[in-house]
């Protein structure tokens, strides 16, 4: 995978915003869509999303307790 390949085109997001968003406490698809709008437009990067979030969790064995918790207005 390329380093900062752009994962979701309707969106304009890359993998290292992508990334970004887990390093800060993202667990879940729903929560990257809600961050950075990818995958929200036609759907076909769903399960790219997927697999940058199943390494992401396979690389970094966190404490669920350690999470940030992300405010909404």
């Amino acid at each position: 995978m390329k380093k900062n390949k752009l994962v979701c085109l309707c969106n304009h997001v890359s993998t290292s915003e992508i990334k970004a968003i887990l390093r800060a406490g993202a667990l879940t698809t729903f929560e990257i869509q809600k961050f950075t709008s990818a995958g929200t437009g036609c759907g076909r990067c769903i399960n790219e999303i997927g697999t940058i979030l199943e390494k992401h969790r396979k690389d970094n064995d966190k404490n669920p307790q350690l999470r940030i918790r992300f405010e909404t207005k």
